[in-house]
């Protein structure tokens, strides 16, 4: 059915009112902040916490012996069982370097190593790893390919898995070829020490602005991370976008629960000690560490002038009067996804052409269209009424943002699902409808709306490395078009000459955009008998 703008207004509201959780922070006591500053907390075995610091005194207030207050080092803290810290001690397993400042340490439990970032003073930082044997920590060596670079910035790591297995590892470099600033880049790991191509993760994760600290939570399949981008409350703010990879949805600020008017930085996850903490009324969904210089923060001389940890909960109030809900199904998950529309900017792909089919994926398409945002608004019609020009430009703002901009991020979700079901040995049969707006004739239409779906099914068979590839060919999948041609709907005629007059309303307003289009619309485990 045709959306208006009431309908992206009622889905607004049904966003901000369906976000029942809020977040609880808490300052970390001085066993393990100082006056100097803390940063990346991750813990390690469920057991110790390591972290960086510029430690100047002790929590006994006595300077600590052969340490460098200039120099940060990595610290080690206990964590008894009721999930509380024990003091923070500097780190023997031989991760800190002479002379070096060793931070950002990141733990890949799967392979058992620690990845960490090193530089001399006066240097860039580049990122080390360490593997353990048994209880020992091997000897520090630089990572491999050319995820350190020369004369740039390499730090902040962090550890992710794929669907298939293979580590990735999500990092922040100033490198060229970014958008701006620091950005977030990742490499998938080929073996030990190894990594493949470094890849930008590009808009709408990074921006012109500092991008940051990256934090991937494999059981939420999400990024958090820390911006400087405009919309904040002041400095770095932590974002979180969902994801994979390079296939993202747009990011959106974690609110005035969690973020601060100073820094905040370093969002890091405690998947099991969450469980020991539950408040009567309210669930601990996750809970974990951050570091800023926001009030509360210790200091010597001046304040909000170094960081130190603070502890997070999210939060959840606990509903007596409802049972919890059970688990649904795989594959009611991956219908609850549905209708699934994809949008396309016009005529695209293989624009001027008769083609019914594309070498194009989604992605490739999706990633020029949103960079033509201004272009939009800007084509946009100038009304007098500036209360009708603002709520028009706010439509096609959330247009961008909400509808273009998290499609993709929702067809990696389903491609997810769909690849978990396929590997369960089942069969699926997915739908889909392709559309056009009435700026061509019929026959133009048709062809360029078969050729949109064909550009759809090329992303499924490329998604993560041709995984679903091998589903298409034996017939585990099954890809159906239900019908195509132009959207026909009685709300818009923009190739209408008598009705609209000007063809560039015809190409950008938003009925047409969201005219353009492919709508998944089916999602179904066949049975044998089918």
């Amino acid at each position: 059915m045709k959306k208006n703008l009431l309908t992206l207004l009622t889905l607004t509201i049904a966003i901000t009112a369906s976000a029942q959780s809020y977040y609880e922070v808490k300052h970390v006591d001085p066993t393990i902040n100082t006056t100097g500053s803390e940063s990346g907390a991750v813990v390690v075995d469920d057991s110790v916490l390591l972290y960086s610091s510029m430690a100047e005194e002790s929590s006994s207030r006595i300077y600590m012996i052969d340490f460098n207050p200039l120099l940060t080092q990595v610290f080690q803290a206990p964590i008894a069982a009721d999930g509380t810290l024990g003091e923070g001690v500097l780190n023997q397993w031989g991760f800190n370097g002479k002379g070096s400042n060793t931070a950002n340490v990141a733990f890949d439990p799967k392979n058992n190593i620690m990845y960490f970032t090193r530089a001399a003073q006066g240097n860039t930082s580049h990122i080390y790893y360490s593997k353990r044997t048994g209880r020992r920590w091997g000897k520090a060596q630089p990572l491999g390919g050319d995820v350190n670079q020369k004369g740039y910035t390499s730090t902040h790591p962090s550890v992710g898995y794929l669907d298939d297995g293979k580590t990735i590892l999500y990092f922040s470099s100033d490198r060229p070829g970014g958008l701006g600033g620091m950005d977030i880049w990742y490499t998938i790991l080929i073996k030990e020490g190894v990594p493949g191509n470094c890849t930008n993760l590009g808009a709408p994760v990074n921006s012109d602005s500092n991008d940051v600290t990256p934090f991937y939570c494999n059981e939420e399949g999400r990024l958090y991370f820390s911006s400087t981008r405009t919309g904040g409350l002041g400095g770095f703010d932590i974002y979180a976008s969902d994801g994979q990879r390079n296939s993202w949805e747009l990011p959106r600020h974690l609110g005035k629960d969690i973020n601060s008017p100073h820094n905040d930085l370093y969002f890091t996850m405690q998947p099991c000690r969450c469980r020991c903490v539950q408040d009567s009324g309210e669930v601990v969904e996750a809970c974990g560490f951050l570091a800023s210089n926001r009030n509360g923060s210790l200091y010597t001389t001046e304040s909000n002038c170094c960081n130190d940890l603070f502890r997070w909960r999210r939060l959840r109030k606990r509903d007596s009067s409802t049972p919890t809900p059970r688990p649904m199904p795989r594959e009611s998950r991956a219908a609850d996804l549905l209708p699934l529309s994809l949008y396309f900017h016009n005529d695209e792909p293989n624009p001027h052409t008769f083609d019914t089919t594309t070498e194009s994926t989604y992605t490739q398409t999706w990633q020029v269209y949103v960079q033509l945002r201004e272009e939009y608004k800007a084509s946009q019609p100038s009304y007098t009424d500036p209360k009708r020009r603002d709520s028009v430009q706010w439509a096609m703002e959330f247009f961008f943002d909400s509808e273009l901009g998290n499609c993709r991020g929702h067809l990696q979700q389903l491609m997810q699902l769909l690849y978990q079901d396929l590997r369960a040995g089942h069969k699926v049969r997915i739908t889909l409808n392709g559309y056009a707006s009435p700026l061509f004739e019929s026959e133009y239409n048709v062809n360029l709306s078969k050729r949109r779906v064909a550009c759809v099914k090329n992303e499924m068979k490329a998604w993560n490395d041709n995984a679903l590839l091998p589903y298409l060919n034996n017939g585990s999948l099954k890809l159906e078009m239900a019908s195509w041609g132009a959207a026909g709907t009685d709300e818009v005629a923009a190739s209408d000459p008598l009705r609209n007059p000007k063809r560039r309303e015809s190409v950008y307003s938003l009925d047409a955009a969201m005219d353009r289009r492919v709508d998944i619309i089916g999602y179904e485990i066949v049975t044998e008998s089918e």
